[in-house]
């Protein structure tokens, strides 16, 4: 059984990640040159929170769900538009797709047959004009192969199930791969905090790796440990200028909407600076 992403749309983890990569494509759209995305794991594209798996775990309505009825701050309102509707939840190629221009190009990646064929129907129905292609394949080789991009600026998303015990292994190999053929990409990596100690391995082996500067996200929601994930982060190699800056209202907004106890927190720390990149050259 693959993993099945509409049990957990929408969540906590969702919002934080589509509302950073919601900002990192508007920096990328703040310039006129066209622009390259890639998604390794690209999952299903749309999901309806009304369906019963989503509803099985419920755990959008801890996530999205809190923050649609409510007026959004100004700063989470870009998001909030693409996410507004629950019976189409967009994941990350719906986000992209939707605010690409025309010249940008997207490359989504997807391993299940099954679910790229569902990702390429919710494509061609949300966003038929926009240049697309869903790969069937390996997330990481496919990605790989594919750098770098002849528009020579772009994302790379990296959200992978983390169903493989290997799976932080994995994408330290791919990265190191993929900014030695695209340096100048950006780079946005989700994953889980389960065992920390495991967490901040994998942190300082890409921080020692990359050659930019390399921003984390962390967001613990505040609830009780009781077996669900309750802390989760989202690492951004080669930020645009000030991204910390220009995302912390939108982030402490998501803090405030969505915890589940006190200490609901959203912390960014720079595991590699600018400074940092230069002295290792």
């Amino acid at each position: 059984m693959h993993y099945r992403h509409h049990y957990h749309a929408g969540n906590f983890a969702d919002v934080l990640k589509h509302a950073l990569l919601t900002g990192l494509l508007a920096a990328l759209n703040a310039k006129d040159k066209p622009w390259f995305f890639l998604d390794t794991h690209a999952g299903a594209g749309r999901y309806d929170l009304r369906h019963a798996a989503a509803e099985t775990t419920a755990e959008w309505r801890q996530g999205i769900g809190r923050l649609l009825p409510a007026p959004p701050a100004a700063s989470l309102k870009p998001y909030l538009d693409l996410a507004a509707d629950t019976a189409a939840y967009p994941g990350s190629p719906l986000i992209a797709a939707r605010l690409a221009r025309p010249g940008d190009r997207m490359l989504m990646v997807e391993k299940v047959t099954e679910v790229a064929d569902l990702l390429e129907h919710h494509l061609r129905q949300a966003a038929p004009r926009a240049n697309w292609t869903v790969l069937r394949g390996d997330g990481y080789e496919s990605a790989a192969a594919s750098l770098p991009p002849a528009e020579k600026r772009g994302l790379v998303l990296i959200d992978p199930p983390f169903e493989a015990l290997t799976e932080f292994d994995q994408i330290g190999e791919f990265l190191q791969i993929a900014q030695t053929r695209f340096v100048q990409g950006q780079y946005l990596v989700w994953y889980p905090v389960k065992k920390r100690f495991e967490t901040e391995r994998f942190l300082r082996r890409i921080a020692k790796a990359s050659p930019k500067p390399a921003l984390d996200f962390r967001f613990d929601n505040g609830a009780p440990a009781q077996g669900q994930m309750h802390v989760c982060g989202v690492l951004v190699l080669n930020p645009p200028w000030k991204f910390e800056d220009t995302m912390k209202p939108a982030l402490d907004a998501i803090a405030r909407g969505l915890a589940q106890g006190p200490k609901s927190t959203i912390e960014t720390r720079w595991i590699k600076t600018e400074a940092e990149c230069l002295t290792s050259k």
